[in-house]
């Protein structure tokens, strides 16, 4: 009998279902974290000079850039990019995008 080769996602799937439900439910917090990282990385800021321009502290900066935990507010993340100089649009669509 030959069995299929797996690969690790899937056995890490088989093995630990909590942790693939906590890395999806994860998913848009990495994104927007590491889109704010990229944009502030890009301009040549640190966390303190954004922090400074936004008007918020540091340690919500380095909240919002964390890869896991709360999603930030629209507020937060309109602050944070509008000191960095960047911009940002809101899409809403039915069903997946393209």
């Amino acid at each position: 009998m030959t069995t299929a080769t797996r690969t690790f996602h899937q056995r890490i799937r088989d093995a630990r279902p909590d942790v693939v439900k906590r890395q999806a439910k994860n998913v848009h917090k990495r994104e927007i974290a590491m889109k704010l990282r990229v944009l502030r990385d890009a301009v040549g800021m640190t966390q303190a000079d954004v922090a400074r321009n936004s008007d918020m502290k540091e340690p919500t900066i380095a909240r919002m850039e964390a890869l896991s935990g709360p999603v930030p507010s629209l507020d937060s993340i309109s602050r944070y990019v509008e000191a960095c100089g960047g911009h940002h649009d809101l899409v809403i669509t039915h069903g997946d995008l393209p």
